[in-house]
């Protein structure tokens, strides 16, 4: 009777290990991207999310063409620096350039906002803008919203955007006038804004 129970244990535990084995060789392989071409960027994940779109008044000036998307949003914090020069028979602060650090989520500053209207990401790759338009900010005495376009160079997180948005400003308005004894001093004003970085759909 025991060596019967043994034959029969022996011949389930052998049915079970190839059927087992049959499972491990059939299953599905997990589909894998191709990898890049050489000197071509990393293609992004598709289920990666977009930053999210400013709120913009209808008729707002600084909105992006339909043809491009958020992908990526900043807080940034710093100066505008102002030089006190004449202006007809006066003197004004006359902008010169930004000098801010733009912050992930975390609060890790990724990119270096600075003359120019240039963004230098910690990964190399760069972004020099330029004005396209702007509208007054909505809130008291504080920066003017832009939207830039943009050329990019080099490979990162700032290849291929073509417009910016500086959104949400706070601060950075130097005062209305200077005088002859401040002529060429520089004047560094707190702010802090948004920034929207775009991308072809």
């Amino acid at each position: 009777m025991t060596e019967s129970r043994l034959r029969k244990g022996s011949r389930w535990a052998g049915m079970l290990l190839v059927a087992w084995l049959g499972a491990c060789a059939t299953a599905p392989e997990t589909p894998s991207l191709p990898p890049p071409k050489p000197g071509e960027p990393p293609a992004p994940s598709p289920q990666a999310p977009t930053a999210p779109a400013p709120s913009l008044g209808f008729f707002s000036r600084i909105k992006v063409p339909d043809t491009v998307q958020p992908v990526l949003r900043l807080q940034g914090r710093g100066v505008q620096v102002f030089r006190c020069e004449p202006r007809g028979s006066s003197y004004a602060w006359v902008f010169r350039l930004p000098e801010a650090d733009l912050m992930d989520a975390t609060g890790k500053a990724v990119i270096r906002h600075g003359a120019n209207f240039s963004f230098e990401h910690t990964d190399g790759s760069r972004l020099l803008g330029s004005v396209v338009d702007f509208d007054d900010s909505p809130e008291g005495n504080n920066l003017r919203w832009l939207l830039l376009s943009a050329r990019s160079f080099g490979q990162g997180i700032l290849t291929g955007v073509t417009h910016v948005q500086r959104v949400n400003t706070n601060g950075g308005m130097p005062p209305p006038r200077c005088d002859a004894s401040q002529q060429n001093r520089l004047l560094r004003v707190d702010f802090s804004a948004d920034f929207v970085f775009y991308k072809p759909r």
